[in-house]
């Protein structure tokens, strides 16, 4: 498939992809928090340059850090409160998706913990940006919000992540490229402590098939790709296509044992789906992160496919997903005690 048919196809799937969203965020009740306020920075990994959002969600009381353009401006302001910090990677097959998509999950986590400040990552996407940098740009939001800390008002040594699907792969993938920067690079002064990550469905490894995965489970429905873009996230992400899928960037469920136990935190929350044709490598690397010593909270969510939770409810709620993000937010604030 050519690079212009998937820069087509991603536009296509991209203006649906916003009106279902837009549904699930402006439609559907209770209404998710918009973001508190953004910020732009530039990515500081790699060698593709290049700049992206950042989305705050704050708690009623965080006080907002000044910018330049306000008129009463004080370089030398600093937040004097610490906040425990997550940060969110969006799903969406590495090709689509948005950093406000998951503003329901965000609103579970203020409930359960109303001292958090989160921040969304607008990563980079493929076709335009394939592997690694979404990756990259994800690590380059982690190495930022740690510099300004205290303009920001967290808690460096409170830092989680979590993330959706493409999102969840980076959970794990972030982890380890940042482990792999901190030890490289020397220039890196302030450096935080990653207490959690909580992934939601996740892809995991490369290495297996459309084929296979759906034959990994008897209840797998397909996932939501529109009919003649099967190929679209692999042919958006993979290029030129790496010659190792089981690069751990890439497939972390096939990493070894060793950069499990070295590069990831005690306490993760991985959350599954019954229907999802990535249930099975999913539940595997469950298995394979116990045994590696981590503590690994979360569950199969009984009856839905993948990505369940950001279908418009409308004025229903969702109690499925209600469940499940309190699951990860109780287990998020206990990572922080």
């Amino acid at each position: 498939m050519s690079r212009t048919t998937l820069h087509i196809q991603a536009g296509i799937f991209r203006f649906f992809q916003v009106i279902g969203s837009y549904c699930d965020r402006y439609l559907s009740t209770p209404l998710p928090p918009p973001p508190s306020f953004t910020r732009r920075i530039n990515s500081a990994v790699g060698s593709t340059p290049g700049s992206f959002d950042l989305l705050f969600y704050a708690p009623p009381s965080y006080q907002k850090p000044k910018t330049k353009s306000d008129s009463d401006s004080n370089s030398n302001q600093h937040s004097e409160t610490k906040h425990p910090l997550l940060i969110d990677f969006h799903g969406g097959g590495y090709t689509i998706g948005r950093a406000c998509d998951d503003a329901r999950w965000f609103a579970a986590v203020l409930e359960h913990n109303p001292d958090c400040l989160i921040v969304s990552v607008d990563y980079r996407l493929a076709p335009s940006y394939p592997f690694p940098v979404g990756i990259e740009d994800c690590v380059s939001a982690v190495l930022y919000l740690w510099e300004n800390a205290e303009e920001f008002g967290i808690d460096v040594d409170k830092t989680s992540f979590s993330g959706f699907s493409s999102g969840g792969n980076f959970t794990f993938t972030v982890a380890m490229k940042l482990c792999e920067l901190l030890k490289e690079r020397r220039d890196i002064v302030r450096k935080g402590t990653l207490r959690s990550l909580i992934s939601f469905y996740p892809a995991l490894d490369w290495t297996i098939s459309k084929e296979q995965r759906k034959a990994s489970n008897v209840n797998s429905k397909p996932l939501p790709v529109p009919p003649g873009m099967g190929g679209l996230y692999e042919g958006s992400y993979l290029h030129p296509r790496p010659d190792d899928l089981r690069n751990p960037l890439l497939s972390p469920g096939l990493a070894s044992g060793e950069i499990l136990r070295e590069t990831l935190p005690h306490h993760l929350v991985i959350i599954t789906c019954w229907a999802d044709p990535l249930l099975a490598e999913a539940e595997t690397f469950r298995e394979r992160l116990k045994v590696a010593g981590k503590r690994v909270e979360g569950y199969t969510v009984p009856g839905v496919e993948h990505g369940w939770d950001k279908w418009p409810s409308w004025r229903r709620r969702n109690q499925k997903r209600d469940e499940a993000y309190e699951v990860a937010a109780l287990s998020l604030g206990e990572s922080w005690a």
